[in-house]
């Protein structure tokens, strides 16, 4: 549609030229009148004197993104500050998007012959691949995949670079590579194009730009809140680099809870120990890619890092309470290498990272034996589960667990306890025998279970649960179904169970101390044992402590499996996991001790703490190409194997015949396996490929400071410094000022 002042001027066009002939008076003088352009809205790019909000010292850039063509921030109060090197500070008070130098480029291709983690083994492997392909080769680190991505070839579309593929794939580099796009590497001026959301455009000289709310705590970066402040970097390649700069502490609060997850881990010890060991390796590391123009990256390569959107309460006070402390070793900030899960034990570092001897990183054990022993009842053989069960039953009953007799008195004496405890009504029903057909109509009648089960139970469910029985309507069955239905058990076995033998005392004991739990009369408290203090004893769980005092001569069982042995005096170690088993007046009358798989360890709790893995050769050929351009995999042998057990070298049978040595982290990478602290077994599968299975424990590169295992010291009672002094050998917990990088 045409505007106004546009049909205006039409109109007036049209009456000029078919009108009549202009008047001889003359026209009325007119002077010209200046109009001031229109004003500048408050809220656009803006240049000020002076930036109102700083980053407090000591400071850290940690890089988010890497070669971005664009970078969008949203509109928010207050508005944002922009700062370049350049020296020009404004403020904008609107949405905006900034354009990299050769955002708008046309991007170039190749070929991305693997993605590698650590930067020696991509040194090598980018060396290799350009002396037999005389191709440029370029690593480009990948801050949100933590690698370094191996690009070969420069090319003007995909079908260019696909013969090249082919040719690597050809070489043994691997099956499945891909085409990838890469920057045109034109000349380019350092420089920030600005379009905000009302569609002005600017343009800001520099290498980087920092962004700064003027008022709000965090901003948008790589989809997520951060605290502080954003910076921009142009890159060599003319692209950006999104980057998070804030205050070291700050930085720390989005590490710790990303490396030790606080509500798992919920010691504030072993957080602490955490922090000061993140704390250390930021120190240590800053500007390891300033290249790049941040100093660390956010992933496993560097530490993890989740900013505010990771922050836990438990954590920041870790952060805060160890605010400024460090790790030193003759007064110099130490490598503070950390492991997830060290599998009970650490190695020297030269194990994992061949060449290195820091004397701080030395082998440390993760592993005590010191137990503590809670005088019991009696020794017994192994139990099963409904044994204990039966035990338990006899003992709130004040029943014999043992008697000469089995009648139908004891049945019915049983089952009136059972009532008496669960404060029901009584009943002047008999059992007509022992017999398990009687007992369970008997059950029947006196707990209405017929009645309830017949309610609660569909007939294709009594079908299902006795699918060998013909006619599950019967009494007996309905009862049954509705004990399975609501985990009373061992009513499961009925199916192939002749109804005319006795009930075993420990049969009808187990039912019913099952049935009292239901009722709440005997109640669990399951946790890990936190401390004990004689008969005290304490247990916890997701951060809650709760006190027990145990009377003397209660039982008290260990479990291992499904399988249960009573003690008279029974040895448990703080972290072990136990239920405390009590009466209606919440009296303790018995405690099960479960024996954990992995032993004395302190990591024991973790995923890690054992582990399988197997794979068909063929499976193996793909990841072992990464690092090293294989075809076919005949062997694996270890060569050298460390005191911890760990595989320090490990030699690699390819195609051929030809050999060639893993040592360190490649051991673990190549066989995509979680530590080279393993065993492994080689077979064959149906069809002739080798199988090589792996039985391992631990979790990373099992060197320094284990975060598991910290956990594990700290519900033990050990300090944060006690913890760091304990992995790192030779170490002193300083202040920052007092050590030297």
């Amino acid at each position: 549609m045409r505007s106004i002042a546009t049909l205006s001027l039409l109109l007036f066009a049209a009456c000029a030229a078919t009108g009549p002939a202009p008047s001889t008076t003359p026209a009325p003088s007119t002077t010209p009148v200046a109009t001031a352009p229109p004003a500048r809205s408050g809220n656009a790019l803006t240049p000020v004197a002076s930036v109102t909000r700083t980053i407090a010292e000591p400071r850290i850039r940690v890089g988010l993104q890497t070669d971005q063509t664009s970078v969008s921030f949203p509109r928010v109060a207050g508005g944002y500050f922009l700062v370049s090197d350049a020296g020009a500070a404004s403020t904008l008070r609107r949405g905006f998007t900034v354009t990299a130098p050769l955002g708008d480029s046309p991007l170039r291709y190749a070929v991305q012959a693997s993605s590698i983690s650590d930067s020696n083994s991509a040194r090598a492997f980018a060396e290799k691949v350009g002396t037999e392909t005389n191709l440029p080769v370029q690593r480009v680190f990948d801050t949100a995949a933590g690698s370094y991505r191996i690009l070969v070839g420069s090319f003007a579309t995909e079908d260019e670079a696909r013969p090249v593929r082919d040719r690597l794939i050809a070489g043994g580099y691997g099956k499945d590579m891909m085409i990838v796009k890469r920057p045109a590497g034109e000349q380019f001026v350092k420089r920030f194009r600005i379009t905000d959301d009302e569609r002005d455009t600017a343009t800001i000289e520099g290498e980087w730009m920092q962004i700064i709310p003027v008022t709000a705590d965090t901003l948008t970066l790589a989809g997520g809140p951060y605290r502080t402040a954003g910076r921009l970097f142009v890159n060599e390649r003319g692209l950006l680099n999104v980057i998070n700069e804030l205050n070291m502490e700050d930085y720390l609060l989005g590490v710790v809870p990303a490396e030790m997850g606080p509500t798992i881990y919920d010691e504030l010890e072993a957080l602490k120990a955490q922090a000061t060991a993140a704390r250390t390796y930021a120190f240590r590391n800053l500007n390891q890619y300033g290249r790049e123009g941040y100093d660390i990256c956010p992933g496993p390569a560097c530490q993890a890092y989740k900013g505010f959107a990771g922050e836990h309460p438990l954590s920041s006070q870790a952060v805060t309470e160890t605010a400024g402390m460090v790790i030193s070793h003759n007064g110099v900030l130490i490598d503070s290498l950390y492991t997830s899960t060290c599998g009970g034990e650490t190695s020297d570092v030269g194990t994992m990272f061949p060449g290195r001897n820091e004397p701080y990183l030395r082998r440390a054990r993760c592993v005590e034996l010191e137990t503590i022993p809670i005088a019991g009842r009696a020794d017994s053989g192994l139990l099963t589960e409904t044994q204990v069960n039966a035990r338990l039953f006899a003992l709130l009953a004040g029943l014999p667990e043992n008697a000469t007799s089995w009648s139908a008195a004891e049945v019915q004496r049983g089952v009136a306890a059972a009532l008496r405890l669960a404060g029901a009504a009584p009943s002047d029903v008999r059992p007509a025998s022992s017999r398990r057909g009687d007992v369970l109509r008997y059950l029947a009648t006196v707990m209405r279970l017929d009645e309830k089960g017949r309610a609660l139970t569909l007939p294709e469910d009594r079908k299902y649960y006795f699918p060998q029985t013909q006619n599950t309507d019967d009494e007996v069955y309905t009862s049954a179904a509705f004990l399975i239905k609501y985990g009373v058990l061992p009513a499961q076995y009925l199916d192939r169970v002749d109804l005319t033998q006795a009930m075993p005392r420990e049969e009808l004991y187990s039912l019913l101390g099952a049935w009292l739990r239901e009722h709440g009369v005997l109640q669990e408290a399951n946790a890990k044992i936190h401390r004990i203090n004689g008969r005290a004893v304490s247990l916890k769980a997701e951060g809650k402590v709760t006190n027990f005092t145990l009377p003397a001569g209660i039982p008290m069982f260990r479990r291992v499996a499904d399988r249960y042995q009573e003690y008279k005096t029974l040895q448990v170690m703080v972290g072990d996991r136990a239920t405390v088993l009590q009466n209606g007046q919440k009296t303790p009358v018995a405690v099960v001790v479960q024996a954990n798989y992995d032993g004395a360890s302190f990591d024991r709790t973790s995923n890690f703490a054992n582990w399988t893995r197997s794979y068909r050769a063929e499976e193996l050929v793909p990841v072992i190409n990464r690092r090293n351009a294989i075809q076919e995999l005949v062997d694996i042998r270890p060569v050298t194997i460390d005191a911890s057990q760990r595989i320090a070298e490990l030699e690699v049978t390819a195609e051929g015949g030809r050999k060639f040595m893993l040592r360190g982290l490649p051991v673990r990478w190549s066989l995509n396996v979680p530590d080279n602290l393993f065993a492994y077994e080689k077979t064959k599968d149906p069809d002739g490929m080798d199988r090589y299975t792996f039985f391992g424990k631990g979790w990373g590169h099992g060197t320094g400071f284990c975060q598991v295992g910290s956990y594990g010291m700290a519900f033990r009672g050990y300090t944060y410094d006690q913890i760091l002094r304990h992995y790192y050998t030779g170490v002193e917990v300083v202040p920052f000022a007092q050590a030297r990088k």
